[in-house]
């Protein structure tokens, strides 16, 4: 059945909803949404819980700085290492969400309700380049598994001329052959 299934949507934008919904829905595909809105202390817990898949959280160097990425590698690493005593990993660990909530908790666009992430399976080149025509992808590490899309200025209702550019899509067209837009330009 097309449409959004999985993880709930509340809390994320209804535009960003709609707008995935409906690529669903012309696509006929089901979008597996594996993450939506979270709180800044969910958003911590996230980065913890998927430190290895991104490259041990290398997106983030630069928005929080080396200095704290190493903090937080370091008790990421701590957390983990079996032979620590279980003291020092839930100290570690405590330590490490503490300072991804300070740093990033709220800066992250799921925190604002301005992101989504979705299972790959099921995203065909056509129905990801369909997305893309008015979200931004932001890649996380090694992720094979999500994709996680974002907008942070609201995503406009879809038009006619948004269904003619998945139309050119579904016949075939590159999604970057768009003759009014310049090759890499995103839509919205």
């Amino acid at each position: 059945m097309a449409g959004l299934t999985g993880k709930t949507t509340s809390g994320v934008g209804a535009d960003i909803v709609a707008y995935m919904s409906e690529v669903a829905q012309f696509f006929d595909v089901t979008i597996h949404v594996t993450s939506g809105f979270r709180s800044p202390d969910a958003q911590a817990s996230a980065m913890f819980e998927n430190w290895v898949k991104m490259k041990h959280g290398a997106c983030y160097k630069n928005s929080i700085g080396l200095d704290n990425w190493k903090k937080l590698d370091d008790w990421f690493n701590t957390a983990m290492d079996v032979k620590a005593p279980l003291k020092d990993r839930d100290a570690a660990k405590a330590d490490f969400l503490k300072l991804a909530k300070d740093k990033m908790g709220s800066r992250s666009k799921h925190t604002k309700g301005r992101a989504l992430d979705v299972a790959k399976i099921g995203i065909t080149p056509i129905v990801y380049k369909a997305i893309t025509i008015c979200l931004n992808e932001v890649r996380e590490g090694n992720r094979n598994d999500i994709y996680h899309f974002e907008k942070e200025h609201l995503v406009p209702e879809v038009n006619a001329e948004i269904k003619g550019k998945w139309q050119a899509l579904k016949d075939g067209k590159s999604g970057c052959d768009f003759p009014s837009l310049p090759p890499g330009t995103i839509f919205c």
